[in-house]
């Protein structure tokens, strides 16, 4: 396997799948999210009486939206190099072995996790951040190995690949002593409320087209440029 045509196939995949997630999350995500800022509880002040220094963030408008692609591109860049590595050590790829292969990783990455830590808006209560990064991890790699002994393994060790999907459920997600919205204004909690499980739904259908996507388009390039070049010989040189 040659690391340039993977790193090749990755950064094409990556252009087209931060381009489609991003369109959408423009239209869909984004004014949810704007929205959820709208009724974000004022900061606390400190014990002088002087407001807390905010951490930077880009402004609002253009240099907001050029950022967000940014991080979408590098996301999608990480994503596609992990999954045209393991195509191409699985050998003999396509397109519809691509999605089948971007829908286990779906499930991996973000339909597992969010069973434990659902997308979260503006203005949430949420539990201590590296708490909720570990157990992401954790959910992930026993998601992606559940999957990979159903897949591959045989008939015998299915069980085994049910005991990872499980496991990271059973040790439950971190969670915050008062989840919900601190907003002291029912009506404003009421809106708050509708406009989470707005961003549930549309955080569902994002990731799933992201990975449809990757998934897809890294399965055609795989096949275009690696399995139909019998002059390439597996290397990581």
């Amino acid at each position: 396997m040659h690391f340039r045509q993977v790193f090749l196939v990755a950064c094409l995949t990556s252009l087209v799948a931060s381009l489609g997630f991003s369109l959408y999350q423009f239209n869909f995500i984004n004014p949810i999210i704007f929205a959820a800022e709208f009724y974000e509880v004022a900061d606390p002040v400190d014990i002088q009486g002087m407001a807390q220094v905010e951490p930077w963030a880009p402004g609002d408008g253009i240099e907001r939206s050029l950022y967000t692609l940014l991080a979408n591109f590098l996301m999608s860049l990480a994503y596609a190099l992990l999954l045209a590595s393991a195509m191409v050590f699985r050998g003999n790829s396509s397109a519809l072995k691509g999605i089948a292969w971007g829908m286990a990783a779906y499930l991996s990455f973000f339909v597992a996790p969010s069973l434990g830590l659902p997308p979260e808006i503006p203005g949430m209560e949420a539990a201590d951040l590296n708490s909720r990064q570990d157990w992401w991890l954790l959910c992930v790699v026993l998601t992606a190995m559940g999957l990979a002994v159903f897949a591959f393994s045989p008939l015998y060790y299915k069980g085994a690949g049910l005991i990872f999907v499980i496991l990271p459920h059973l040790i439950a997600a971190p969670v915050a002593e008062i989840h919900g919205f601190s907003h002291p204004d029912p009506a404003a909690v009421a809106k708050l409320m509708e406009l989470w499980q707005q961003f549930i739904l549309h955080s569902y259908i994002a990731n799933a087209l992201l990975w449809i996507i990757i998934g897809s388009v890294t399965g055609f390039l795989c096949h275009k440029f690696i399995d139909d070049a019998p002059s390439l010989q597996p290397s990581f040189n």
